[in-house]
């Protein structure tokens, strides 16, 4: 992480002839109104770390992300007798999308990281129904005393190769994930 700040800076200092009014332009985040997708490990470095996916809001220039993992079993499709260990892991972030140049930002980020450890009951067996399609799953229950809670802490980075989209990256203490957003304002001015 620290070689990729490093690298960050030294590109940064590098684009001088970029004109100082494009540096730090916050009213580039007036009007900013994204919704995307994130991928990434949630409860990183925990003993119930697992590959998670969420979504991302950006409102102009807060950004919130929110990404969950398991329980692995708990929508299969099996009725058994055996009960799963599974695992859940769930982190939310929030920060301030900070322009540093026009395509470029950094977004320090404070959050929190909930992780637990539990089992689902493969013999039990639940349907929801509405209007014409159902979901089954099954039960979990979580191990009393594996819930952890966990005051997160970190920073994010979004590119912005067309103002159409962002390529955004988060490294955090208890998460580490990336994805895409979509600008709606970008797009509906667009057409």
């Amino acid at each position: 992480m620290k070689k990729i700040l490093l690298i960050a800076l030294v590109a940064l200092s590098v684009n001088l002839n970029a004109g100082a009014q494009n540096w730090f332009d916050f009213s580039s985040n007036n009007g900013r109104l994204e919704l995307g997708f994130n991928i990434g490990m949630s409860g990183w470095t925990t003993t119930y770390e697992e590959l998670a996916l969420g979504v991302d809001v950006v409102i102009y220039g807060v950004q919130l992300s929110f990404i969950q993992a398991g329980p692995e079993h708990k929508y299969d499709h099996h009725i058994t007798d055996t009960q799963w260990n599974d695992k859940v892991a769930c982190t939310i972030n929030a920060g301030y999308q900070i322009p540093i140049l026009p395509w470029a930002r950094i977004v320090p980020m404070l959050g929190y990281c909930q992780t637990n450890d539990g089992v689902t009951d493969g013999s039990s067996v639940n349907i929801s129904w509405d209007e014409g399609s159902g979901t089954m799953y099954h039960d979990y229950k979580v191990t009393p005393g594996s819930r952890t809670h966990h005051f997160n802490y970190g920073a994010g980075l979004s590119i912005q190769p067309l103002k159409w989209f962002s390529i955004n990256g988060t490294f955090s203490r208890y998460a580490i994930y990336g994805g895409i957003t979509l600008d709606l304002m970008a797009l509906a001015t667009a057409f």
